[in-house]
């Protein structure tokens, strides 16, 4: 089923598989919904609720998410094509797996996320975000920026640390990546 050019609003989501293509969404509750074999595209997410929700090999292109709740959803091996995440809160997110082309996180908190093994991470933009613990093991970081964000306790393998953007208090922090202790 397709639908185009609709408004969804104050409701809890009910899986109908099909095509979404610029939508609307204001206040919906997607929790804990099985969102694979779902495709969305030029949509907007308002104020939507995603939390524990399953998006495993979810395609999702051209779409915009604002004040989103997106905690512990599972996105692995799933594919995003210029999407945005605005003031969004996705602790503990898998991404693992995925394809990310084009993507912003602003002003969002990643804290506990994992973005391991990812197959695509190229155009990835992160503005001001808490990357607290996240987890990049197997995941190129070349000419990601990670300059205004939080990245305390971040997991990566040395090696792919290698392009990384950051300030020198931040490259102090990854320093403990290569064993080194520093002492004034």
């Amino acid at each position: 089923m397709k639908y185009m050019n609709e408004l969804f609003e104050n409701m809890i989501f009910e899986k109908k598989e099909g095509d979404y293509i610029q939508c609307v969404f204001k206040k919906i509750d997607f929790s804990k919904c099985d969102l694979s074999n779902i495709y969305f595209e030029q949509c907007k997410f308002v104020n939507c609720d995603f939390s524990n929700s399953l998006y495993s090999r979810f395609i999702s292109k051209n779409n915009e998410h604002i004040s989103c709740k997106f905690i512990g959803v599972n996105m692995m091996d799933s594919h995003l094509e210029n999407v945005s995440f605005k003031e969004c809160i996705l602790k503990y997110s898998n991404f693992s797996d995925s394809s990310l082309n084009r993507i912003s996180f602003c002003d969002c908190d990643m804290s506990e996320s994992n973005f391991i093994s990812l197959k695509k991470f190229n155009k990835v933009k992160f503005d001001n975000c808490k990357l607290i613990n996240a987890d990049f093991f197997d995941t190129k970081l070349d000419k990601i920026d990670f300059r205004t964000c939080d990245i305390s306790g971040i997991r990566v393998k040395l090696e792919d640390l290698r392009g990384l953007i950051v300030t020198s208090y931040q490259a102090v922090n990854l320093s403990t990546i290569l064993g080194l202790i520093i002492d004034d």
